[in-house]
């Protein structure tokens, strides 16, 4: 198991081995951009806030080593988007109710989380890149905008409603068209000084409009569990660990509802309330994070993998292998690195 790393640890070995580090102030819109590379990782980092409680970081990253480290949100009452360009992040989070203990990050793909105070741990992978839009929303400019609750998404009623609202991670969907042109056009703003900054606030408006747009559909399209009490999710939990230990050779939706006692609309509908994707979603998504370690960290070849993970066909592994990580089976093992933006 890779060695987890305190902040500190992490500070140390960044300042021993430091190769390069250049720091500029106001520049292109924002308030300050860092390159910074070092024996972890190479990265490109910028940073700007607007008015007050909203907030817009870009990180470019590329790792040269994986990189396991514990992370405290000690105090950060912030909302936070993230919409990531490339690369995948692992985070375990143990302990939070309603957020799942291990979960994953990844390309292509947006997400919404509130998790002040809390401790948890992140991991990068060697090889990778990650590139990612992170927005911050202070609670108070976020209820600056709300006149009542009729069209705000489920997940962000309590932040009116509770004076401690629940913590909540959220895998919001798929980076949209819309989504994706309003970040192409945050990446290449075609403006100068002031009304390059006040492009790019618009630009974090508008995903912001456009992945609460998305909740609020999410929520619309999904059918209404019933009567999913506490021993229900115990259920679906155990469900969960039934496919992971059995990813090679899982059982049937219909086998694995029997297993666990629910019935399978209960078990599906469920399922996608409790991890925010489907039963065979879930699967297909473990069973290629347990074939990039296996090529990555075995250097396994593509063909005992493909066996090893429960694959019947080695060209519809390589196409979503490579669909998730950007990236072929043979160049995961071979080390190679290729973007996918």
């Amino acid at each position: 198991m890779t060695n987890i790393l305190t902040e500190e640890q992490i500070n140390q070995i960044e300042q021993e081995t430091l190769e390069n580090l250049e720091v500029s102030y106001n520049t292109k819109g924002f308030d300050q951009i860092q390159r910074v590379r070092n024996s972890l990782y190479d990265t490109y980092y910028q940073v700007v806030k607007f008015r007050p409680g909203l907030i817009l970081e870009i990180f470019n990253d590329y790792y040269y080593q994986q990189v396991s480290s514990k992370v405290n949100h000690y105090g950060d009452y912030v909302l936070t988007a993230k919409f990531y360009l490339s690369g995948n992040h692992n985070v375990i989070c143990p302990g939070i109710p309603g957020v799942t203990e291990n979960y994953q990050e990844t390309v292509g793909n947006n997400y919404l989380f509130y998790l002040p105070d809390i401790e948890e741990i992140e991991e990068y992978f060697a090889g990778d890149r990650i590139y990612l839009i992170k927005i911050c929303i202070d609670l108070n400019f976020f209820k600056s905008f709300i006149d009542g609750l009729e069209h705000l998404p489920k997940q962000l009623q309590p932040f009116l409603e509770k004076e401690s609202p629940p913590l909540f991670h959220r895998p919001v969907g798929k980076i949209s068209l819309s989504m994706q042109t309003a970040l192409q056009q945050l990446l290449n703003v075609p403006y100068q000084g002031m009304i390059q900054k006040m492009y790019l606030e618009g630009k974090v408006l508008e995903l912001l409009a456009l992945q609460f747009a998305q909740l609020i559909e999410f929520d619309g399209d999904k059918q209404p569990l019933i009567n999913l009490k506490a021993d229900d999710v115990e259920k679906i939990y155990h469900a969960k660990d039934i496919l992971t230990k059995n990813y090679d050779h899982p059982p049937s939706l219909i086998d694995l509802a029997k297993k666990v006692g629910v019935n399978d609309n209960k078990l599906k509908y469920g399922f996608r309330e409790v991890f925010g994707t489907t039963v065979f979603g879930y699967l297909r998504d473990y069973r290629l994070e347990v074939a990039r370690k296996l090529l990555q960290e075995q250097k396994q070849n593509v063909r005992t993998v493909v066996n090893t993970v429960g694959y019947a066909n080695q060209s519809h592994f390589a196409a979503a292998f490579k669909r998730k990580f950007g990236i072929t089976p043979q160049d995961c093992r071979l080390g190679r690195f290729l973007e996918k933006c």
